[in-house]
């Protein structure tokens, strides 16, 4: 748990709550939060989790390092591939799973290929950048047509719907979904 007392510090502060504030919405004493900020704190599982609860965030987002000081090797065994349209649409899953503020994925659609997207959560933002052949993107009402090299940033949770309109090349794009923006 090496990682707890600056997590706890740092995710306190970013709620704006002081110890007596977390201590009141999470049911624990406040001494026991002030030793949580402690390096060297061995709480029970209990207080780890009823405090995570209280911050609203996952456990490993209080016991495992921040993203700036770790590091993943993506190894390609560790990377998922989602087919649709009969398996004319392929998005490999490039970003490490754990990774919860970001999805990457290297899309390759086959000529012809229509498939709807999956809704983001609320708050997410996709950039899909086009590397070669042309795509068009049908966000609810609208029309993208995005060619190579050019990108288009959309609400991840509006309607989406990919499609590569060539009849012989094949579309191949970078989508990237930011969870959180700002």
């Amino acid at each position: 748990m090496d990682a707890l007392a600056a997590n706890l510090r740092r995710l306190r502060k970013q709620a704006k709550l002081t110890q007596a504030d977390l201590a009141e919405q999470s049911g624990l004493p406040r001494a026991t939060l002030a030793a949580m900020e402690q390096n060297g704190a061995n709480p029970g599982i209990q207080s780890v989790m009823v405090v995570a609860k209280a911050l609203h965030v996952s456990l490993d987002e209080l016991l495992v390092q921040p993203p700036e000081h770790r590091h993943y090797l993506v190894t390609p065994e560790q990377m998922q591939d989602y087919r649709s349209d009969a398996g004319r649409y392929v998005a490999h899953q490039v970003s490490p799973i754990a990774s919860k503020g970001v999805q990457i994925h290297y899309v390759t659609m086959q000529p012809g290929c229509h498939t709807i997207g999956r809704p983001h959560p609320i708050g997410a933002q996709e950039f899909y950048h086009c590397l070669s052949g042309t795509s068009v993107i049908h966000i609810e009402d609208e029309i993208v047509t995005v060619p190579a090299g050019h990108l288009v940033q959309f609400p991840g949770h509006r309607r989406h719907i990919y499609a590569n309109p060539d009849k012989n090349v094949v579309t191949t794009a970078m989508s990237v979904v930011v969870f959180r923006m700002g």
